[in-house]
């Protein structure tokens, strides 16, 4: 589960996983917005959970909306340690 404290730019379309640096991508549906890179590294003891996971559950605000919750797929990028 990912969880955002402040509005994103637009609908996450999924979630890519780098696996040699333990970093989440953020990939929006939107074609003008660019992707987001997460500049905080996964724990390696929680490389095992990420890497069983198909998908990521989204929990994010909107402006002037309720809390939004969605999932997406994960996609893991790069060779299995």
């Amino acid at each position: 589960m990912l969880v955002s404290d402040r509005p994103l730019p637009h609908v996450v379309k999924r979630v890519e996983f780098y696996r040699d640096q333990r970093l989440f991508m953020l990939v929006y549906g939107g074609e003008e917005e660019s992707n987001e890179l997460m500049h905080y590294e996964v724990p390696e003891n929680m490389t095992y959970p990420v890497e069983k996971s198909p998908n990521v559950i989204i929990y994010s605000l909107f402006p002037n909306q309720e809390p939004l919750g969605y999932t997406v797929p994960l996609v893991k990028v790069g060779e299995l340690f």
